[in-house]
């Protein structure tokens, strides 16, 4: 009979009991060590992406991250086989082109209506003197744009675990995370100025700059 308390219950759970993990995603969570929701909020992000939200993609120096609403424009199908689908895109200062490789087409004109206006963040770079992001990292409803962060940690992955997959699976992680007594001495800790354990665990998984990282 195991003695460990029945508050720690949720962290011990399988992996798969997370939102958007799978057998198969599971699978490759244990290939890094993590085999538990535990094991998960303990995987601490290393890096982290600038995304806040630009009036223009010439705010920004290329090769640069962005963040920027567009109104959608003419999508343009490849000329040839092995030739990318590019769409074109309109903010508030100019035009550039989201361009995707392997495209499905049904699938673009869904996510990506011309005359919409949409939110996208990704690198964009300069190619033939025109402003290109090759596979958008997000591309959202304006409405939806809340969820990409002004800051967006990045976690250490593996074969068949994605950035936006990790982040999903740790939300659901973080949320078993229980309030529990603080184990330090309350002396010392006041002392310090530490948070409280909970508070901890959620600031390191939301860093506001690089410095958080720290």
């Amino acid at each position: 009979m195991s003695g460990r308390p029945e508050i720690l219950f949720p962290l011990f759970a399988d992996l798969e009991t997370l939102e958007g993990v799978g057998p198969k995603t599971a699978a490759h969570f244990a290939q890094m060590g993590v085999e538990k929701p535990r094991d998960l909020i303990f995987t601490l992000p290393h890096s982290g992406i600038d995304r806040q939200r630009r009036e223009s993609v010439r705010d920004v120096t290329a090769p640069a991250v962005v963040t920027v609403e567009a109104v959608v424009g003419r999508h343009i199908p490849p000329s040839a086989r092995g030739r990318p689908y590019r769409v074109e895109m309109t903010d508030a200062k100019t035009t550039f082109q989201l361009v995707f490789f392997h495209a499905h087409p049904d699938y673009l004109q869904k996510i990506l209506p011309t005359g919409q206006r949409r939110v996208v963040s990704g690198k964009v770079e300069i190619f033939d003197g025109i402003a290109q992001i090759v596979h958008p990292d997000h591309v959202l409803r304006v409405e939806e744009a809340g969820e990409i962060p002004a800051f967006e940690p990045v976690y250490p992955l593996t074969s068949g675990i994605t950035q936006r997959l990790m982040a999903k699976a740790m939300q659901s992680a973080l949320a078993r995370a229980p309030k529990l007594a603080e184990w330090i001495d309350s002396g010392q800790k006041q002392k310090a100025k530490w948070p409280d354990w909970e508070e901890a665990l959620a600031a390191a998984h939301a860093p506001k700059t690089h410095a958080d990282l720290a």
